[in-house]
């Protein structure tokens, strides 16, 4: 536990988690720039609709510019420690206290972690922002002042809202596997080529390689766009909770892909 612990807090407390909850949030607002412009100049004097701030999270996570610096991010936190370790000839020094399978658990835990909270936190900060800049302009719904007090007209507020921030919870939640799954990703190339910056560069590469190929070469296996992890279309059957099913399969399949490549890579260590 005090390794993982130390790795956590190596991790959340690193350059690249602060920046890369900050790139989520500004990768969410240029993404929804053009609406949110209207709102800022004043044209919008008769006041939002209800439940706007939450619709306008939603929108931000389906942009082109979130879905093109995701990947990224996601890899900034935690991807380069076991090329860091071997290159500082660290791991001499730690393993013989630890012991190899202490380490690699808390490796391969760390990252996933890591890469998951990244951007579940910035898509909560979104979340947070959005709703603090337009919740005050939002207006209850017309002709439902009238009533509002009544059981039926407070019900359906109640209900709709509940939907609705249910969708953005869940889609947070597809956020923080795939941050996982991306972190995972670029800790195992890096740790095949040993280099920082394939760290960065691979789930990038790897990212759009399977946009290209879903999107081109196999239209019909919607479940190989990385896109669709985020954002499920209704081809899913379950909706979220499919994707997030997918994705969760993935993040443990490469997960121990990492470990074993690890536990070679250290072996003689």
């Amino acid at each position: 536990m005090d390794t993982f612990k130390t790795d956590l807090k190596r991790s959340l407390t690193s350059w690249g988690f602060i920046v890369g909850i900050i790139g989520i949030a500004v990768a969410a607002f240029l993404g929804v720039f053009d609406q949110i412009l209207p709102i800022f100049q004043g044209q919008m004097v008769d006041g939002l609709a209800d439940g706007y701030s939450i619709q306008l999270s939603i929108s931000s996570l389906q942009t082109d510019m979130m879905l093109l610096v995701l990947p990224i991010l996601a890899a900034l936190p935690f991807t380069t420690a076991f090329v860091d370790d071997q290159k500082s000839r660290y791991l001499r020094e730690y393993l013989p206290r630890a012991g190899k399978r202490l380490y690699l658990v808390s490796r391969v835990v760390t990252t996933l972690l890591s890469g998951g909270l990244v951007l579940f936190l910035g898509v909560l900060v979104v979340c947070f922002v959005f709703a603090l800049l337009f919740t005050p302009l939002e207006l209850i719904p017309q002709g439902i002042e009238n009533v509002v007090a009544t059981d039926t007209a407070g019900e359906l507020i109640d209900v709709v809202a509940q939907l609705t921030f249910t969708d953005l919870m869940g889609r947070a939640f597809l956020f923080f596997l795939s941050g996982a799954f991306w972190s995972l990703v670029g800790g195992l190339f890096a740790t095949l080529t040993m280099s920082k910056y394939m760290a960065y560069a691979s789930p990038f590469i790897f990212y759009y390689v399977l946009v290209i190929l879903s999107q081109r070469y196999f239209t019909d296996a919607y479940v190989l766009n990385p896109q669709e992890w985020l954002n499920p279309s209704e081809l899913w059957n379950a909706g979220i909770w499919g994707a997030a099913l997918l994705v969760g399969e993935l993040v443990i399949l490469v997960g121990l892909c990492y470990g074993f490549l690890m536990q070679r890579r250290i072996r003689d260590a």
